[in-house]
């Protein structure tokens, strides 16, 4: 069965790159590189007989018919916008890896509109297309978000639920599914749901301390840094999202300190589960500091989870309700060294000391459950849509593209087809 699947998908590859050498021999005309930014777009249909790429595994049949109907829908939002000239738009579908929004599986798949720019051969003086696009537009159903926590100490499954799952897909305890945003423009621009917001890359999430990007007269795009002022990024690629979302309730909401702290004691009964059976494998084999480290890790264990314990029981309600917020640094988090052994059997991945109260910290979210529950399980249409499209400012294709068609966008059809 896996042969004729890899078959198949090498043959889809080769009819779609077969259909774009042949249109690349079609446009054996004259030009200079002024004329060819003006030469009328074209499209390409690479998604031949609806085959979508991407992995398979673990996804229904039911799924993948889904995803294509909605990845169809979103090219019929599209197609009749596709207003541009200098290139060429080569469209594919996608599946991509699973995506949790909690503890709910939702399949995530991708529309791909790659933008290849039309050039004049500085020999023959003929239009020709470049084989790599820069600029894309994805449009994605269920996009997965940077977590803020993606490390664990030990053996990953205890960490799962159910506890010590072997199901490669099986969802992870609440505090690894929370999300850290530095700039709350972002989490605005996801909840509100109701324009475009320039970021530095491609997933939103705990990734920059400075993810927004600001388009200034006389400029152009850069990002304001407290320190060195504003500082261009024309040279760069700029991620232009569109985040659609139920904007009369939230997608994701604060994680107040009282709920980490609970979710932290869960982590670290798991930490035992997922640490201890490996550290007792090493003194069984008797390795160097095994011994030493396994009595230390209880007792580190106890320690955190008393430092956690006590800030439940005396701090007061005000208090507990405030925002989490991490360091960017993560200063809270340190695990000591020593240049003799590996301390981090001993003290995990997570040890906690207290909140950040500084002005550059992550203020941690999760997806909201109440938004969930407008999503059932493996339901048909998505939760939540990306629409995003990279480009360069400096490159007048690309720029070109996004003033003429990119813009014009309606985003209120892409909310028509959310769950």
């Amino acid at each position: 069965m896996k042969k004729i699947v890899l078959i198949s998908l090498l043959f889809y590859g080769f009819a779609a790159q077969a259909q774009f050498n042949a249109l690349a021999k079609q446009m054996n005309k004259d030009c200079t590189s002024e004329s060819v930014l003006k030469e009328p777009g074209k499209f390409l249909d690479a998604h031949i007989g609806g085959v979508t790429g991407g992995g398979k595994e673990g996804i229904s049949s039911t799924e993948i018919a889904n995803a294509q109907k909605m990845m169809g829908a979103f090219e019929n939002i599209i197609k009749p916008k596709l207003q541009f000239t200098g290139g060429l738009a080569k469209a594919s579908f996608g599946l991509n890896s699973k995506a949790y929004y909690n503890q709910f599986y939702a399949c995530s798949y991708t529309y791909n509109l790659g933008f290849h720019a039309f050039v004049c051969n500085v020999q023959t003086h003929k239009l020709a297309i470049v084989d790599e696009y820069q600029g894309v537009l994805r449009v994605i159903g269920n996009p997965s978000f940077q977590k803020a926590f993606n490390s664990f100490g030990g053996n990953a499954a205890a960490y799962k639920i159910p506890a010590n799952s072997q199901h490669v897909n099986a969802p992870f305890i609440a505090i690894l599914n929370y999300y850290g945003f530095a700039d709350s423009r972002v989490v605005n621009a996801i909840n509100n749901g109701n324009g475009f917001i320039d970021l530095n890359n491609e997933q939103a999430g705990n990734l920059s301390s400075f993810p927004v990007i600001e388009n200034k007269p006389g400029k152009g795009y850069g990002i304001n840094f407290p320190n060195s002022g504003f500082v261009t990024v024309n040279n760069d690629f700029v991620y232009r999202h569109a985040f659609i979302t139920h904007n009369e309730i939230p997608f994701f909401i604060p994680i107040t300190r009282k709920k980490f702290l609970q979710d932290m004691l869960e982590y670290y009964d798991r930490e035992k589960m997922g640490i201890v059976p490996l550290l007792e494998e090493k003194v069984k084999n008797k390795i160097a500091h095994a011994e030493l480290n396994l009595k230390e890790f209880y007792e580190v264990n106890a320690r955190k989870k008393a430092t956690a314990q006590n800030l439940l029981t005396n701090k007061d309600e005000k208090w507990l309700n405030h925002q989490a917020v991490i360091p960017g640094d993560n200063k809270a988090f340190v695990v000591p060294t020593d240049s003799n052994r590996y301390l981090g059997d001993v003290y995990g991945n997570f040890y906690f000391t207290e909140f950040y109260t500084g002005t550059e910290g992550f203020s941690l979210y999760q997806i909201n459950p109440e938004y969930l529950k407008k999503y059932p399980p493996n339901g048909a249409k998505p939760a939540v849509v990306d629409v995003m499209y990279r480009f360069k400012p400096n490159d007048n294709f690309l720029m070109g593209v996004k003033e003429s068609f990119i813009d014009q966008l309606n985003l209120d059809e892409f909310r028509k087809l959310l769950q």
